[in-house]
């Protein structure tokens, strides 16, 4: 039988092929909030264009185009919290893939006439391996040192780019890259850059959080704590490491990928400057530590509420930002995401109610 379905302790079990399972829970409360929240996150977009302007000082246009830039740190920071989380170790220089990933687009489509499709897999690829090559660091490498050498990877590349600027265009960047799609129509090319990049989120969220469900997600989760415990339970827990760090990275080179052939053109400079590491690791922390969902969350945050700052307070925006989002660390240690965690948790206990005798 090709498909086979089961109803056990309130959950429906789709059994595919007898070798893959679905499970769906049936009761509401455990899907929900996370239906509701993905119908908004897709409705709510189409409803820009009839927004005025004047509402947070952002034009339609400019929103879209925020939110797009919201799906490009979200992809990178959920990389970043996985690979936090499967090997322990803190990386400083994410950026450093995400740039790699473009760059290696770019020069493919422009020199070579590549398809944003091949571009798509070489960024993967390529950077995953460069991601191989750096990945016994995790092992080797602890605590401040690990910190300090990811940290140096992006200064590395960044002087790289401009010794060959006749190869990485330095400031100038990389012009007459081909755009994933065309239509004549601005708004609709700003729909379509936005969903295509939501699609890529979402996948990588889903896959993030089938892992984190699974014994998988366990183990990865005794790595972070406590490695001695994960080598007491007999885990190679340096080829765990690897895999997790080289297949992050790549994902990482996704975003550089899709930076390339939105914009049509590529300059690594502007994204190895210091806001785009800032703004990835928030994203995670602010989020919610170890919070996929949250990393979510905390990107499209502190992009909008960067543009805000933008339209109202011109020059001192940054400064303006950062200090708040130092006061949100301070005032949310866990994140965003915590403060639907507290809501949360008091939904899943049982209520009981006494009846006095009159």
């Amino acid at each position: 039988m090709v498909m086979r379905f089961e109803e056990r302790r309130g959950r429906i079990i789709i059994h595919f092929l007898n070798r893959w399972r679905f499970e769906w829970v049936v009761e509401p409360r455990y899907w929900r909030n996370p239906m509701i929240a993905t119908f908004l996150w897709i409705c709510i977009p189409l409803l820009i264009p009839f927004t005025p302007s004047g509402v947070i000082g952002i034009g339609p246009m400019a929103l879209l185009s925020t939110l797009i830039l919201a799906n490009v740190i979200a992809i990178s920071a959920l990389a970043h919290s996985f690979q936090t989380i499967g090997t322990g170790r803190v990386n400083f220089g994410p950026h450093f893939f995400v740039v790699t990933g473009g760059y290696v687009a770019a020069l493919l489509n422009k020199s070579y006439g590549v398809d944003p499709i091949i571009t798509f897999l070489s960024s993967f690829t390529i950077t995953a391996l460069i991601g191989l090559v750096l990945s016994p660091l995790t092992v080797i490498a602890r605590g401040i040192y690990f910190t300090l050498i990811t940290l140096i990877l992006p200064s590395i590349l960044h002087e790289f780019t401009y010794w060959r600027s006749d190869i990485f265009g330095a400031e100038t960047g990389i012009p007459g890259i081909a755009r994933l799609i065309s239509t004549g129509s601005v708004i609709y090319d700003l729909y379509i850059y936005f969903y295509t990049s939501f699609i890529i989120v979402a996948i990588i969220l889903l896959v993030i959080d089938k892992i984190l469900r699974s014994r998988w997600g366990f183990i990865l989760g005794v790595i972070n704590e406590d490695e001695d415990v994960a080598i007491s339970f007999g885990l190679n827990i340096g080829r765990i490491k690897m895999i997790v760090f080289t297949i992050t990275s790549g994902v990482m080179g996704i975003s550089g990928w899709f930076i390339t052939h939105y914009y049509g053109s590529f300059t690594g400079t502007v994204w190895l400057e210091p806001w785009m590491l800032i703004f990835i690791l928030l994203s995670s922390v602010l989020g919610g530590k170890g919070a996929i969902y949250g990393t979510v969350i905390g990107a499209y945050f502190i992009v909008l509420l960067r543009e805000v700052l933008r339209s109202y307070l011109r020059e001192t925006a940054l400064l303006v930002l950062y200090i708040i989002l130092l006061v949100l660390l301070y005032l949310l240690p866990e994140g965003l995401w915590g403060l639907y965690r507290r809501r949360r948790y008091r939904e899943y206990m049982p209520s009981v109610r006494i009846r006095r005798k009159l």
